[in-house]
């Protein structure tokens, strides 16, 4: 059977140094928990670690870990929808936000609510994600501040995550002096200075972080402990909170290359070059293992087995081919073999309903 393993005493190995971390800096970080899907004894772990601030991209999720933890902090990490305001206000503590007209739709809400929502101002520089450009920004803060039932708690950042920009000392620099100009300017002060996730990291460790920096949102390092700067694991933290393991359902040896005519598979892939003989290339044939788990649940490219006399040949909607012929173990039908994930992976499989989730080593209550 494939199925999810979720160890909880790493995840609290990873919880207990991020907030060490954090803590020392006087940093308040918030748990990125999209990656897993709104499932329930996973975040239930984590409210039982400790974690009281929370954030997500799905108001779904907001509202299963409200339930779970009626005092948590919620944090919506998605731009809201002007219509969706009235929930954004209901599930969420804190949105973050870069239109107008949303914000409007925010207050509202909160008036009607008899709430006061919170408001991070998102920043453009340089992701060319979600952020107002730095030139209309204080024309913007002005606006906000002036709407009923909005606080604006801070201001922040994107970066890296869709292309690459980098959370360089400089461009941390950059949203601090935004910070400081607004404070300056409307005679306030702003609660944080949201910059920070798990890619930065590598700044607080190498002393390449502005004070002001002073909130961080962090999913990838505390649930895979992921050095997304240098590679890696970050000193300190365990990678295998999650693991996937999966059942051999075929084990033979069979030749070492696809054997007749070849086209694009059902992916769109193209053929092995290399020329196929009758049997194979040169006549080889290596022990081949089908398992049972397929694109479906995860894109192959990012499962790592912790076997690395294991080859990952290919698969289907439905199944994955390893090369298992190099590897010590002596694997039989029906054996598992267990994977690292990386982030994609992670969550490619606690999306899948068709994928098991179970926490394992559960410490005795």
């Amino acid at each position: 059977m494939s199925r999810v393993l979720i160890d909880p005493a790493v995840l609290k190995h990873n919880f207990k140094a991020l907030d060490k971390l954090f803590t020392k800096r006087d940093i308040h970080w918030t748990a990125v928990t999209k990656v897993l899907c709104g499932h329930k004894p996973a975040l239930k772990l984590l409210v039982e670690l400790g974690l009281r601030s929370f954030a997500d991209s799905r108001l779904a999720n907001l509202k299963t870990i409200r339930k779970l933890c009626p005092e948590a902090e919620t944090i919506y990490i998605r731009p809201v929808r002007p219509k969706s305001a009235p929930n954004a206000v209901k599930w969420a503590d804190i949105s973050l936000n870069t239109e107008l007209a949303t914000i409007r739709a925010l207050s509202k809400a909160a008036l009607e609510q008899n709430k006061v929502h919170g408001i991070i101002i998102m920043i453009e520089l340089g992701e060319l994600r979600e952020g107002v450009m730095p030139d209309r920004l204080l024309e913007f803060y002005r606006d906000v501040f002036e709407l009923k039932g909005i606080e604006v708690v801070g201001i922040g950042t994107n970066l890296a995550c869709m292309h690459g920009v980098l959370p360089t000392y400089d461009k941390l620099v950059q949203l601090a002096l935004y910070k400081r100009i607004i404070e300056l300017q409307f005679n306030t002060n702003l609660r944080w200075c949201s910059g920070g996730s798990s890619i930065t990291i590598p700044n607080i460790l190498a002393k390449q972080l502005p004070k002001e920096i002073n909130h961080f949102r962090v999913g990838e390092s505390l649930f895979l402990g992921t050095d997304l700067i240098n590679g890696g694991y970050i000193k300190g933290l365990k990678p295998d909170a999650f693991t996937l393991t999966v059942e051999i359902v075929e084990l033979k040896r069979k030749p070492t290359g696809p054997i007749g005519e070849m086209a694009e598979n059902a992916f769109g892939e193209e053929p092995p070059t290399e020329e196929v003989g009758e049997w194979g290339y040169e006549g080889e044939r290596t022990q081949r293992a089908v398992l049972n788990v397929g694109r479906l649940d995860a894109p192959f490219e990012h499962l790592i087995p912790f076997d690395d006399g294991i080859n990952i040949v290919g698969g289907a909607s439905d199944l994955l081919v390893v090369d298992v012929s190099e590897s010590k173990e002596d694997y039989k039908l029906g054996d598992e073999i267990r994977f690292r994930l990386d982030y994609p992976a992670l969550l490619a499989l606690m999306h899948s309903r068709y994928m098991e989730k179970e926490v394992v080593n559960q410490p005795k209550t």
